[in-house]
């Protein structure tokens, strides 16, 4: 009887426990339903800023969701809350200012390598590859790392020869550097594809 008494316990307990974790499940699923939607409206009205509370808290929740992630690094690429620096003030005031656009861009960047190094594996013919590798290019570029620009512009290139504003960029960033013949290079090859593209348009 007692054993009986333990079974049906133990039995109930379980049950219970199934229940909670079954209601956990439906509302975490419930949770990411709602919190993707609004995510996909704002981006829909070009709302990155506003977004990115919502996006970061969705990684932290779903940190496999790589397609979020992605979105997330967009949204940091594309922020418009950081305060530029003005002419009139001090250089410690404006290079702290400095300081947190390009930790902003870096941030951007590790995101856009996690995710993309791994896709680059894993789906190699999917043809969103270059414009992601193109924005996490210029996430690195803004955020001072220029030869780390120029691999990944050239990456976004092979994987989409319709992007050919990176070869205008490492052109750009080569002038800066000061490394004019590659400039030349790559500017010249910018033209010949951008005459190329308008005579088959």
């Amino acid at each position: 009887m007692i054993l009986v008494r333990h079974f049906i316990l133990i039995l109930l307990f379980f049950s219970s426990f199934v229940s909670i974790s079954s209601t956990s499940e439906e509302n975490r699923k419930e949770w990411n339903r709602a919190v993707k939607e609004k995510i996909l409206k704002m981006n829909t009205k070009q709302e990155e800023t506003e977004s990115i509370p919502y996006l970061e808290k969705f990684v932290e929740k779903n940190p496999s969701d790589l397609t979020v992630k992605l979105w997330y690094a967009r949204a940091l690429f594309y922020r418009q809350d950081l305060e530029l620096p003005g002419h009139s003030e001090d250089i410690f005031s404006r290079m702290e200012k400095l300081k947190k656009i390009r930790e902003n861009y870096l941030h951007a960047s590790r995101i856009f390598e996690e995710v993309l190094e791994y896709l680059a594996m894993a789906t190699p013919r999917d043809p969103n590859l270059g414009k992601w590798h193109f924005l996490w290019a210029m996430c690195e570029w803004y955020g001072g790392r220029e030869d780390r620009a120029v691999q990944i512009f050239k990456k976004s290139f092979k994987y989409d020869f319709r992007l050919n504003e990176a070869n205008y960029n490492i052109a750009a960033i080569y002038q800066t550097m000061g490394q004019l013949k590659d400039a030349d290079i790559y500017f010249r090859t910018y033209l010949k594809n951008d005459k190329e593209m308008r005579e088959e348009n």
